[in-house]
C-alpha cells in the first residue's frame, strides 16, 4: 500500500484520498472557532447599534459583513500562521484546539505515513482559507491567494534555499465545503511534477507565481474536485493553482504540510515538530498549549526582523529551470 500511494503521487503529482475525515468530528469544530473569531471582530469593529443584529446571522453572512468593514489584513485572523511581513507583538493568527486536533489527526497521519514513512514532522507552511463568491470580493482581493484565486505555483518554491534542496514535503489539502470547478477547486497538470523545481517570480502582492505560467493555460488540466471528508495530496513539485469562485457559495479549506523528520522546515524559526515517530521520546509537543507556545516563541524571534519568513525568487539564477525551456 505504501509503495502504491508513493508511486501514484510521484507518477501524477497529486492524489485524492476519499473519506478520510468526519465533518462533524474533525472539521465542524474549526468552523465553529472561525465563527467565534468573527464574533470577536464584530464586537470590535461593527457599529454599536448593529452588533446585536449581526451576531444573530449565520457563518457566511457574518463573514460577508466583516469583509466590508475594511479591517486591515482580515484574512490573517483566520490563517494558521504568522503574517509573512510586519510581525509585531500583537500580530494575530488562527491557532485553536480544533486546528491542533486536525494537524495531529491520526487518520491524516496514517495517510501521510504511507508517503513519507514513520518519522513525520508538522511543517509550518500551512494556511486556512475562506473564499467568498468572487463577485462579492473587493477588486483588490480577486487575485489574493487566501481570499481569491491562487496563481500557478509549486509548494517547494515557498521554502527557503535549504528547504528547496533538502526537504521532502507533502501537502495535505482539506476541503471544509464540497469543492467543484464552479466554486474554485484547484487544478493541476498530470505528471508535470517530474520536471522538478522550476523558476518562479514575485506575482500579485508578492505571491509566488510560476514563471511563464501562461504556457499552462492551453495544457490539459486535471480538476481536483473533492467532497467533504476527502483529502488531496500534492507532490512538492506539483504545479497547481485555483480557479475563481464563480458560485454563490463559500469555498473553505486548509492546506497542511508535513516533512520527513530530520530535514529543515524551509521556514525557520516557525514551528517544525514531530507528530509521529517510532521513538515516543521524539514526540515532545503533545498538546495545544505546547503548540501555541511554539508559535509565540517563534513570534518573539520574528519581531526584531519584522518578517516571519523569506525565500529566494527566482528559484534559480539561470533560466535553464524556466518552464519555457522545458516544455
Amino acid at each position: 500500500m505504501t509503495n502504491s500511494l508513493q508511486k501514484k503521487l510521484y507518477e501524477n503529482g497529486y492524489l485524492i484520498v476519499k473519506n478520510v475525515l468526519n465533518f462533524r468530528r474533525d472539521l465542524k469544530p474549526i468552523l465553529n472557532d472561525m465563527e467565534f473569531v468573527m464574533d470577536c471582530l464584530i464586537q470590535k469593529y461593527a457599529k454599536k447599534r448593529e452588533i446585536k443584529k449581526i451576531l444573530k446571522l449565520d457563518f457566511k453572512k457574518k463573514y460577508s459583513y466583516i469583509s466590508k468593514l475594511n479591517i486591515y489584513d482580515l484574512d490573517q485572523y483566520f490563517n494558521t500562521r504568522l503574517p509573512r511581513d510586519h510581525v509585531k507583538q500583537d500580530s494575530d493568527y488562527f491557532a485553536t484546539q480544533s486546528l491542533w486536533n486536525l494537524i495531529t489527526n491520526k487518520k491524516i497521519l496514517d495517510v501521510v505515513e504511507k508517503i513519507l514513512g514513520k518519522e513525520i514532522m508538522s511543517n509550518p507552511v500551512q494556511n486556512t482559507r475562506i473564499k467568498q463568491p468572487e463577485k462579492k470580493l473587493p477588486k483588490g482581493s480577486i487575485h489574493d491567494g487566501l481570499s481569491g484565486r491562487t496563481p500557478w505555483h509549486q509548494d517547494a518554491a515557498v521554502l527557503n534555499t535549504r528547504g528547496q534542496k533538502l526537504t521532502d514535503m507533502v501537502t495535505v489539502w482539506i476541503p471544509f465545503t464540497k469543492t467543484t470547478k464552479k466554486n474554485g477547486c484547484m487544478i493541476t497538470v498530470k505528471k508535470i511534477n517530474k520536471m522538478g523545481l522550476l523558476n518562479h517570480i514575485s506575482g500579485y502582492r508578492g505571491q509566488v507565481e510560476l514563471k511563464n505560467s501562461e504556457l499552462l493555460d492551453d495544457m490539459k488540466h486535471i480538476y481536483l474536485e473533492a467532497n467533504i471528508g476527502d483529502v488531496i495530496l500534492l507532490h512538492k513539485h506539483s504545479i497547481h493553482c485555483s480557479l475563481p469562485n464563480r458560485s454563490n457559495d463559500f469555498r473553505i479549506s486548509a492546506d497542511l504540510r508535513y516533512n520527513v523528520a530530520g530535514q529543515p522546515s524551509g521556514r525557520e524559526p516557525l514551528p517544525n515538530f514531530y507528530v509521529r515517530s517510532k521513538n515516543k521520546k521524539n514526540i515532545k509537543i503533545k498538546n495545544f498549549k505546547q503548540w501555541l507556545a511554539l508559535w509565540e516563541k517563534a513570534k518573539e524571534k520574528c519581531i526584531p526582523r519584522k518578517y516571519a519568513f523569506k525565500y529566494p525568487l527566482p528559484t534559480f539564477k539561470t533560466n535553464g529551470r524556466d518552464l519555457s525551456k522545458l516544455i
